[in-house]
């Protein structure tokens, strides 16, 4: 019995001589963290600047491009424009300022002998 409570009371020793390999790690952990920490901000940053980077160039290109269809929405919504489609399809002939010709239909004049019968 001697000999078991002798183990007992080995047992810290024997731990700590099973953990002693580990001791420089114990020291190295909050370097090595310090040193993790740095390099995941120092990416983070690098990855969160690229992406702003990317972003920027396409808000710059949305914005050329709506610029772009604003200028073809008034192009396109002319009343010159609109006119000249018009007489494209239909194939009416411009009409120039100087020669126009208006005709008007006017109603049938009564005759004198209708209108004292009724």
């Amino acid at each position: 019995m001697g000999k078991v409570k002798g183990n007992i009371r080995n047992i810290p020793d024997q731990i700590l001589g099973f953990l002693s390999p580990l001791k420089p790690l114990v020291v190295l952990f909050p370097f090595l963290i310090f040193f993790y920490s740095i390099v995941w901000q120092g990416l983070t940053k690098a990855k969160l600047t690229r992406q702003i980077h990317e972003r920027t160039s396409t808000k710059e290109e949305l914005k050329r491009k709506n610029d772009e269809l604003k200028i073809g929405i008034v192009a396109y919504t002319s009343a010159e424009r609109i006119e000249t489609l018009y007489r494209r399809t239909y194939q009416f002939l411009p009409i120039s300022l100087g020669n126009r010709t208006v005709t008007i239909e006017l109603p049938p004049i009564p005759e004198a002998g209708l209108t004292e019968k009724q």
